[in-house]
């Protein structure tokens, strides 16, 4: 696996070049392409302990450049950068079913439930068109009751909706180009991942740390049931 030492430093070394115009972009890409190669040699690994999510990967949605040019100028902002890199390299990616939950039957089926009753799967929508509609009326509807706050791109539901509970609000990207913060999210494992070594955490940082360290399944860190499941899939993944 990718230590927690070379996880922290990944994150360190992509804060450090933040103001880096012309370095943190190829940074951000090639980070994107190991991911996506992880998450390839997850596939295979949750395929042998019979996960139900075959794959991890949501393919880029055809027409998406227009969807996203058409939802900066609906919402007259610009997308964060590293969010649409990450719908141009990956597409999306689904740790969780979000059709008929049957992951929430799988680690119900092994003993193993969240510390706060959900996986907390990592899930980042494609640019879908159901994605853009959702956008655009949480947009509008911000509008109307608080066009003075920031405006907050969504990118996948709470922990608790992912697993069919009613829970809070989705989580967000804040305004950023590179590292824009992760909003309404916090670690809610039965103990904090290591690498998570600040209160806030960018995209590319939350991403970093739920899959390298926890496995894809940040909820469920901390599980006894769960640990030597979480040791087999992260071993050997290529830090980004």
């Amino acid at each position: 696996m990718a230590t927690i030492s070379e996880i922290i430093r990944c994150h360190q070394e992509f804060a450090a070049a933040q103001n880096a115009v012309d370095l943190l972009p190829r940074k951000v890409n090639l980070a994107l392409q190991t991911c996506r190669a992880a998450l390839v040699t997850l596939e295979y690994r949750l395929a042998d302990i019979d996960y139900p999510v075959k794959s991890l990967i949501l393919d880029p949605d055809q027409g998406q450049a227009d969807r996203m040019a058409q939802l900066e100028a609906h919402t007259r902002r610009t997308i964060p950068a590293v969010l649409k890199q990450l719908w141009h390299v990956i597409g999306g990616i689904s740790f969780v079913d979000l059709d008929d939950y049957t992951h929430v039957d799988f680690w119900d089926g092994l003993g193993i439930t969240g510390a706060k009753e959900f996986c907390d799967g990592v899930y980042v929508e494609n640019c879908s068109p159901e994605l853009l509609e959702y956008i655009m009326d949480d947009f509008d509807a911000h509008q109307e009751d608080d066009a003075e706050s920031e405006f907050i791109f969504t990118f996948a539901p709470d922990g608790y909706h992912k697993d069919d509970i009613s829970g809070g609000p989705p989580y967000g990207l804040n305004a950023g180009e590179w590292l824009p913060l992760v909003c309404n999210f916090e670690w809610t494992g039965y103990r904090r991942p290591e690498s998570a070594n600040s209160a806030s955490i960018d995209f590319m940082g939350y991403l970093r740390t739920a899959i390298l360290e926890c496995g894809g399944f940040p909820g469920l860190i901390g599980h006894p049931k769960f640990e030597p499941i979480r040791m087999r899939l992260v071993e050997g993944l290529p830090a980004f």
